[in-house]
Formats: structure tokens, sequence, C-alpha cells
């Protein structure tokens, strides 16, 4: 943290120093310029969302790049609360969760299916250009936003952090110099929902201003019932909070300081056992006995009478028996986030003259999480989790923005220094592997020449019969990114433009970790069975595991480890852009671009060191071509994008064989793989009361050659393979109407559609692990005052109560869906002021 100190002292500080005397003079409305927080433009222009997503203020229709934007009324009315709301007006975008809790983020299928809540993801998500590196940090409430922008495609070039997908930038609502205004907005809905949201404008003299916003959500009442016992699962406890200060105190110097947060005590979200797991059917339908063979009877019928035909259906331990302790295993608590995130920012902007910006962005990100989840999907102990993880990040920017009419540039450099810790705690005690090896335990005790070979320790049939109920697991590392880059922009005549722009960065990642052993419930078996297993395997007697000690075993030293590894990688990214404007209103563009992930050090329950071999960096290469043009008088907006992917070494979440469990997680890269498709949207305006938009994604993925395991472990070509999480097809429509009633009364509706075709959480189009296809309406109506002071809406989402799910997971035992919200309706106030 030194370093990252000393890179935020010196960005900072050369900025300050070079702040001239005439920064004591009053503010000015000066039009937004490149490194502005663009607080004073309006959210549209005309009927045109102005973005930012080349780091300037520009309307979307002239961006050379495939960008979907939101407005922060398209937002309201869309009733968009969350990341996982935002994906379903997004056709190109799926958030998915991982059996962990954590959001797999995937665009324009380029995902990385990681269940590590330490793992960077494909796709960057900022909040107003400060990155929020991993996953998790992003499952707050939304709100209080101006807009929200996508950038599909790499990116990383104006951006802190390199990614392959492209990214989610949520550009929050600024204050207004000068302005004391607010706005408060009540909710209620089923589910015993009642929700808070609100903000507050303070000037502060005439150079300075105060924006403080909020949103709680809260739902007394369970949407999940479990199928054996009528229990409910899934009330809401959710706060965020946002503080920003904006000071100008002249035209050449602005400083924009931000501090936000959230905390999570929802219940998580429990699993729909559907079948048993690979492993488990193989091991049936083999002669050789397996964990197939000891699921109990009662799990068995279960799964037999109680497959899931809509989303309130689901299956979690009771309370009172996963908290109970079992020998010595200690029990857990019940299912519930206890999750909090802080985030803060400052942004300096110093102006020499009309053509130079300095800009400096510090930012800083603290994440904990302490959730318990359980997903075995079932009424019983398969599997359930205590997450105790940390991560606490650093970045400090620094460019340089010139402004010269026909010819524009940035230069910079960027530093962030990630500190990062991840535990876990489970409790399997009614998994089929569990019950699996406490009966080849038995086995052994029974063999007089095994037993006094392998059980040095003396454990009895008592000792196994409550044994291996509870593991764990830890590590505790870093990451460091330095990168430097440039871009330029030349207008080379009316018509024809072009860019280009390239960044070198390096990547370090370091990293120990282990899976433990708790209070000494592991030993009876992993001293016995294991070693039994690690002598037929490798041939050699492995040393006795210590009570809280590591399980991981390395047999090419023939210990149980904490491993060590390291990530040191270097990186070259870049974008050339060709831009045509044949006519007014018409635009024409290529482009070429790289991106570059980071390579990623797994955390997962390790039987065995090589799963804790690292995957190494991505790279993507996309070519795009697009036309934005306006039709009949812009009557109508049509912008279409082709793209095609060239992806080497995916990082993706895999098997490897194992002897004592058949196959356990790890990561690989894949060598070669490519995606192609086509975004489209259509925005039809045919009244100044009435707006029709559409968009659209076709998309074809496969992988080109990779030969793997499945997961049961057994080699398999998945050579011709779609990518998981990317439908062939997906696409959201939404009409708006803002109807006056009277000279003081205006009705406003809005109605959105989307639907996405049938997909796959995993390689191989295994049907175990099928998504189908959905389709989902939401919609809401209201009346408001015309001078918009304030309105009441009554809304519905998945109004026709569709059952459908968002991902399939296989929790060593069982394979288990997870289901999207069943219908949800309400209620709103809204006052402006």
């Amino acid at each position: 943290m030194r370093k990252a100190m000393f890179f935020a002292a010196a960005a900072q500080a050369a900025l300050l120093v070079a702040t001239p005397a005439t920064a004591q003079e009053s503010g000015t409305e000066d039009a937004p310029e490149a490194g502005d927080v663009v607080q004073d433009v309006p959210p549209t222009v005309g009927t045109e969302i102005v973005v930012t997503a080349q780091r300037r203020s520009e309307s979307i229709n002239d961006v050379p790049l495939s960008v979907q934007a939101f407005s922060g009324d398209a937002l309201r009315d869309l009733r968009v609360d969350n990341v996982q709301s935002l994906a379903t007006n997004i056709p190109s975008l799926a958030v998915a969760p991982a059996y962990s809790g954590v959001p797999i983020f995937t665009l324009r299928g380029i995902g990385f299916n990681s269940v590590n809540i330490t793992a960077t993801s494909t796709v960057g998500i900022y909040q107003d250009e400060l990155a929020l590196p991993y996953p998790s940090m992003a499952n707050g409430p939304i709100f209080d936003l101006e807009r929200v922008e996508v950038l599909k495609g790499p990116q990383g070039l104006l951006y802190g952090r390199n990614t392959t997908a492209g990214l989610v930038d949520f550009i929050t609502a600024k204050p207004k110099l000068g302005e004391f205004s607010g706005y408060a907005t009540a909710e209620i809905g089923n589910y015993q929902t009642y929700n808070f949201e609100g903000a507050l404008n303070i000037p502060l003299g005439r150079t300075a201003a105060l924006r403080a916003s909020f949103r709680s959500e809260n739902s007394d009442e369970g949407w999940q019932i479990d199928q054996s016992r009528g229990e409910k699962l899934g009330e809401k406890d959710r706060l965020g909070g946002r503080l920003s200060l904006l000071w100008e105190p002249s035209s050449s110097f602005e400083a924009f300081a931000s501090v936000s947060g959230w905390r999570d005590r929802s219940d998580t979200q429990a699993g729909q056992a559907i079948s048993l797991n690979l492993t488990n059917r193989l091991s049936l339908a083999a002669p050789a006995v397996g964990p197939g063979d000891f699921n109990s009877a009662a799990l068995l019928d279960y799964l037999a009478n109680n497959q899931p035909d809509e989303a309130s259906d689901a299956g979690f331990q009771p309370a009172a028996d996963r908290a109970a302790d079992v020998g010595l295993a200690p029990g857990i608590g019940a299912p519930r986030a206890d999750s909090e995130f802080l985030s803060a920012q400052l942004r300096l902007t110093l102006r020499p003259d009309a053509e130079l910006s300095i800009i400096s962005l510090t930012g800083y990100n603290n994440f904990t999480r302490k959730d318990v989840v359980d997903f075995g999907g079932a009424p019983f102990e398969i599997i359930s989790t205590e997450y105790d993880a940390k991560i606490e990040s650093f970045s400090q920017e620094l460019r340089f923005e010139g402004d010269h009419g026909d010819f524009s540039w940035s230069v910079g450099g960027y530093y962030a220094h990630d500190d990062l810790r991840e535990g876990s705690r489970f409790v399997i005690g009614d998994n089929s592997s569990v019950a699996f090896l406490r009966a080849n335990t038995l086995a052994i005790l029974a063999n007089p020449a095994l037993n006094a070979l392998f059980n040095v320790e003396g454990h009895t049939p008592a000792d196994v019969a409550v044994a291996f109920r509870e593991g764990g697991g830890m590590a505790t590392g870093y990451s460091e990114t330095y990168s430097g880059y440039a871009n330029a922009d030349f207008q080379l005549s009316d018509q024809f433009s072009v860019s280009g722009g390239v960044r070198f960065g390096k990547d370090y990642t370091e990293l120990d970790g282990c899976s433990t052993e708790v209070n000494g419930n592991y030993l009876p078996i992993v001293n016995t069975t294991n070693r039994v297993i690690i002598f037929q395997t490798y041939g050699v007697i492995a040393p006795l595991v210590v009570k809280g000690g590591c399980t991981t075993y390395d047999p090419t030293i023939n210990e149980d480890v904490l491993v060590h590894e390291e990530l040191n990688e270097d990186n070259f990214s870049g974008r050339l852009t060709l831009q045509y404007e044949p006519a007014d209103a018409t635009m024409l563009f290529a482009s070429v671009a790289r991106g570059v992930k980071s390579g990623n050090i797994p955390i997962v329950p390790a039987n065995r060191a090589v799963q804790f071999t690292p995957a190494k960096q991505e790279e993507l290469t996309a070519y795009e071509i697009g036309i934005k043009t306006a039709i009949a008088d812009r009557l109508a907006q049509v912008n279409v994008t082709g793209f095609y992917y060239d992806y080497t070494d995916k990082q993706f979440s895999s098997y490897v064989p194992d002897p004592t469990f058949g196959a356990l997680q790890r990561l690989v890269n894949i060598p070669n793989s490519h995606a192609w498709g086509i975004d489209a949207e259509v925005t039809l305006r045919p009244s100044p009361v009435f707006q029709l938009q559409w968009n659209g994604t076709y998309l074809k993925t496969k992988v080109e050659d990779y030969v793997g395991a499945n997961a049961a472990g057994i080699p398999t070509d998945f050579s011709g393979s779609e990518f998981s999480y990317a439908p062939e097809f997906s696409t959201s429509a939404t009409a708006t109407l803002t109807l006056p009633v009277s000279s003081s009364l205006n009705f406003q509706a809005t109605l959105n559609g989307s639907y996405r075709t049938e997909t796959h959480s995993d390689f191989g189009e295994d049907p175990l692990f099928r998504i189908k296809d959905y389709a989902l309406l939401n919609g809401s109506m209201g009346i408001a005052s015309a001078d918009g002071l304030w309105s009441v809406t009554i809304w519905g989402r998945n109004i026709t109560d569709t059952y459908y799910w968002t991902s399939v997971v296989d929790n060593q035992n069982l394979n288990v869906r997870y289901a999207g919200m069943p219908r949800t309706f309400g209620a709103s106030f809204s006052v402006n002021f």
C-alpha cells in the first residue's frame, strides 16, 4: 500500500501545485470538456442520450462504438434497481449466479464462470469511471443515476482495467451548483415489500454543492418455499447510500469527491435440485460401487417427487440441523448475507488553457463478505458454505488530454493494488461423497492389515460415522496492475476521421492457499482412506494431516501443503477505428481492437495442489463494422453492428479428474475459440408522446480445439461446443407513452418485453446444464403532474409469472437450478422539489 499512497499523493500534488491563483474566482457554466464530471449536460440532446464512452461528452449516435445506454428516467421507468434487472433490458448481457453467490457477467457470449469472490470479470464494472474490479462489488442496489452506459467489445484503452468483453459504467447523478433540490420515493409491493429512495442537492455557496442519496429495500416475506416443510426463504434487507461533493472555484479547476456504499443482510437464494450429478449417475450405471450408491433413499424419493415447476419451489436444510454441532464439526448459521461495500473516489481536473486538461482519479474500494449460502437444492445437508472474504483495492490514474479542433489526444498511466483474502467453511454431512468415504473407511478399519498400516491414530467406527462433515479453505495474496496508454483522434476531413491508441500493461498476482481441516473432524477419513487412495495412486504413504492443517496434497513432494502461486504477465492492447459520415445523421465505422483479461489463480476446495494452477491471461481481438443512421427526419434511429471475435486462451472454470471425488474444479485455458454476431437497435419516435425502442443480438460461438474433463472427470473433446451463457438470439423491446390528460396532469406508461433462446451453463451442451429459452414482460403505468413535481405509479415485473432459471450448477452430488424471481408488483409514490 505504500506504493499506492505514493502514486496517489504524487498525482494529486502535481495538480494542486499547478492550480493557478485564479482558482479563487467564482464558478462559470462552461460547456463540458474532456475530464469533466459532466454534471451540466442534460440526459438527452433532443431525443439522443449524451454519453462519455470515449471520455468526452457526445451523442450516443456519434460514438463509433457499439454502446447501449439508459438515462436515469428510463432506469426508473423500467424498475432497474440491481444488475440482474439491468441485464433483462440489454440483450447481449447476462448476469447469472455462481453457486457461491458471485454474479457471472457475460457480454456477447464472453464471460468467466469462476465461483471465486476474488476473481476479476471479463466485463468491467465502473462507477463514474472508477473500476469496481470484482463482480460482487456490483451486488448493491442501483439508485440516483444520471445514466448507465454499456460498451460492447474489448475495453481498457481509455479505462483503467483491461477487459475482453466490454464494460458497464454507472454514471451517478452529480451535485448541481446553485440549486437546492431533491426527490423522495416510497414503494410498496407483494412479499411485504417496502422500499424508500431519496436524494438531496445542497448548494454550498456559488462554487460548491453537496449531493446525498440513499435507497433501502426490504421484503419481510420470503418468495422461496421449501417443498418438504413449507418454510420460506427470500427476505430482503439492503441499504445503499452515496455522498458527493463538487467544487468548481474557477473555469480552470474542478474537484469531485464521492463516497458510496451498501450493505446486505438479505436471505441468500436457495437452489432447486433437479437430478443427481454426472458422477453419481455414472457410478450408479457402472458395476463398481461409487458415490451414486450412497445417496439416501430419502434424497432419491425427494428428487422423484419434488421436481420444480415454478420459481418459488426450493429445497434447503432445516436451520436447526445446519446450526447443530455433529461430532467434532461445529454448525454454521442461517442462509443469510452479511456483506458490505465501501467505495471512495477523488477526481481533480485542471485546465491550464482551452486545449489541455490534466485529470487525476484516485479510487479506493473495500468489500467484505460473511454470507452463508445453502446450495444443496434439497432439504438435506448436501452443502452449505459460510464465506469469509475481504478485498481492499486502491487505484490511481493520471492522464493528460488535448483538444486542438481536428486533432485530440490523451496520454496516461494507471496503477492498482488489491489485497485479497478469501476463506470458507462448509458442511456436507449428507453428501453422497461423504457417505462413500465413510463406508470405505469402515472397510479399512475392518481389515487388520490396512487398519494397522493406515489407521495409526486409532480412529473408531463411531468416529468415522460423524467424520468429514465439515471442511474449509483459505487463501491470501495480492495483485498489482501497471499500465500506460496513448490515444489520438484525427479529423481528416468533414466526412472522414481516424482514431487509434495503444496500451501496455503488467499484471502481477501472488496467492497462498489450501483446503483446511476443521477441528479434527476430517482426520478419521483423510488420515485413513485418503492415504490409502494416495498409496494406490502414487505408490507412497502420505504423512498425517494435523488438526486444523492444510489438506491439499501435492504428489510431487508427498505433502499436504499451503500452495504458493504467482502470475507475472505483460500485455499489449489497442484499438484502431475508421469513421465515415457520408450524410448528415449517418455514420459508418470499422474498428479492430484487442483486449486482455489478466490471469487468475483459483481458490477452490482443493484436494490436489494442481487445482491451484493459475489460468494465464486471455486475449480477444475484435473486428467490428457498423452503421448509425437517422431516418425520415429522425423519426427513427437505426444502429447496426457486426462483429467477429478471435479468442485466445479463454479462461474457464472446468474439472480435473480426482481419485477421491471423481472430479474437482480447476481453471483452464481454452487455446482457440471464436464468436461472431450482429447487434441491432431501432428507436422509433412517431410522436412527441410515444417512443418504441428495440434491441436484438444474434450470436454464434464456438470452441475450436479443446480436450478437457467433464463434470465426472472423464476426458472429453469439447471441440465445436458453444460458450456457456451465450444464447443464439436475445432481444428486448420497450414502449413508452407520456400522454397529457389535462394542462396539469400526464398519464405515463412503460411496457418492456424480453426474450432469450436456450443456452447452457457449462460446455458441451450437456442437457443437465440446460437453461431453457424464456420471455419476460415488465410494465408500469401511472399519473404525474405536468410540472414533474409528483407521480403515482403501479408496476409489475415478470407479469406473466414465467418460471425461468438463469443458471445450473453441480454441487458434487446434485445438479441445482437457480430460478429467476416470480411475479412481483407494487405501487410507488414520488415527489420532486
